[in-house]
């Protein structure tokens, strides 16, 4: 069993490995990414969900022989009755691609593993093989051990897809079956075949280089066929539904948009842990984060970002997707150099409304270096005020390509005060970074060691656990792009 956070190690270093040829050797290959938010998160018919929203992305090697390997991640919210909570996924592929002669007929041979934090016996390998001649697609996957079953499971599916309509517009439908000793629900009264069918339906379109898909998606599951293999029909999760995707590939970004002064960004990252102001948000896990920007040339901009966190909300269950809106102006301040940046910043939670903060935040910076003060009136649920000064420096002239990024912050105010018999006691703390981080083949590698100088029992009396270390000071690795 590999690891989230040693699968994301491996892969940083094999890059760093592997740069010089990317730079020097032509036709080595390409690095290209992707990131995606969507309303639910399903695979094969189901949702991964529970019927809520995901951040998606990855990155991927191609060689132009065929071979390709790639790594991608999404949110999921699901329980392993041995581990707890199962927040996030992240898969790992290798294939080789190409064409049957000139005849026109693709195939595709790849291999998956399906990774999940908290859960190594979930994770599973599959096996695939794949056809396609114009409009249409055809597979078919085979796993020896499906999720923990000790069975085989077996999957062929059929695809259409056509981008020839009218206004731009495309058009997706698929059909898939599930079948295989992985489906047979053994019980007092012998063997039940639970084999299912699911199918998607879906039109997209893409406007300034981002793509915007709207699918009905579902399957033929019974209430207790669903609840057979884990999942909660209660819940809607083998339901039939709309699902809408807003997503941005790397060879997207030669797509101009209809304005000039209209552009329209996005980021993927993967780290070994989600840290905010010096304290994880995933119980020091991995995560996927994402988002998308519109920015206008007078210094408009707006936008959302996104990505996986694991805690709990004691009213409303577990909490394990973050979606950060905001709104802000940048300028210069006439032609002094001085850079200036206001903004708003909203931070919602899948099943916890009452977390949910606005944030303002002012900010200065002049050649390397930069300052901002950020304030809320009520701080995640406190019904206290918070601020937040930071200080930052970021230098990208080292050798080697090398860039060097340091900040430190001071969260304070009235919501780090902790109340108790003996009055108030002052909680406010210091959170610090340091990193190195170069660009390899287009995409930003980052290694930096962050904490805070909170002690156990002030990290409890936030929430967070001192004894799982979310406090603690930690490397943490970032691969990252922005197209």
């Amino acid at each position: 069993m590999i690891s989230i956070r040693k699968s994301l190690l491996s892969l940083a270093v094999a890059s760093v490995v592997a740069t010089p040829l990317m730079v020097s050797a032509e036709g080595f290959g390409t690095v290209s990414a992707n990131v995606a938010l969507v309303t639910d998160y399903y695979f094969r018919g189901i949702s991964q969900t529970d019927n809520d929203g995901a951040i998606q992305g990855g990155f991927d090697w191609s060689h132009e022989s065929g071979i390709y390997a790639g790594v991608w991640g999404s949110n999921v919210a699901f329980a392993d009755d041995d581990n707890g909570a199962v927040s996030l996924e992240m898969d790992t592929y290798l294939g080789f691609a190409n064409e049957i002669g000139d005849t026109g007929i693709g195939y595709d041979v790849s291999v998956l593993r399906y990774n999940y934090n908290n859960s190594p016996r979930y994770e599973t390998t599959e096996w695939t093989i794949g056809l396609s001649y114009s409009y249409f697609s055809a597979s078919y996957s085979y796993s020896s051990d499906w999720f923990d079953t000790d069975d085989s499971s077996d999957y062929v599916s059929l695809g259409f897809d056509y981008d020839e309509l009218p206004m731009g517009l495309a058009f997706s439908a698929s059909v898939g079956k599930s079948f295989g000793d992985a489906y047979d629900k053994k019980n007092g009264d012998g063997v039940k075949d639970f084999e299912y069918i699911d199918y998607k339906v879906g039109v997209s379109k893409d406007y300034a280089g981002v793509t915007f898909d709207l699918s009905y998606v579902g399957n033929d599951l019974s209430d207790s066929e669903c609840n057979s293999y884990g999942y909660n029909a209660n819940h809607g999760n083998c339901d039939d539904r709309f699902i809408l995707s807003v997503s941005k590939a790397i060879e997207d970004t030669s797509k101009s948009s209809d304005s000039s002064s209209l552009t329209i960004n996005a980021n993927v990252a993967l780290v070994t842990d989600y840290y905010f102001r010096g304290i994880s948000q995933t119980q020091n896990d991995g995560a996927v984060q994402g988002g998308f920007d519109y920015s206008h040339d007078s210094g408009v901009y707006v936008g959302v970002w996104a990505s996986n966190v694991a805690f709990a909300d004691d009213v409303n269950g577990d909490v394990n997707l973050e979606v950060d809106t905001y709104l802000g102006f940048a300028n210069e301040i006439g032609d002094t150099g001085i850079g200036y940046d206001v903004s708003v910043l909203r931070y919602n939670y899948n099943n916890s409304p009452r977390y949910e903060t606005t944030e303002w935040t002012f900010g200065l910076s002049y050649s390397y270096f930069s300052a901002s003060y950020s304030y809320s009136s009520d701080w995640f649920d406190t019904d206290d005020s918070s601020d937040y000064v930071s200080l930052g420096f970021d230098y990208d002239e080292l050798p080697m390509g090398l860039a060097f990024s340091a900040s430190v912050g001071k969260s304070f105010g009235d919501a780090y005060d902790k109340k108790n018999g003996d009055g108030v006691k002052d909680f406010e703390y210091t959170d610090y970074k340091l990193g190195v981080n170069r660009d390899f083949a287009g995409v930003n590698v980052d290694l930096s060691y962050v904490g805070n100088d909170l002690s156990d029992s002030e990290c409890d009396s936030y929430g967070y656990s001192s004894s799982q270390g979310n406090c603690d000071d930690r490397f943490i690795l970032t691969l990252s792009k922005g197209f």
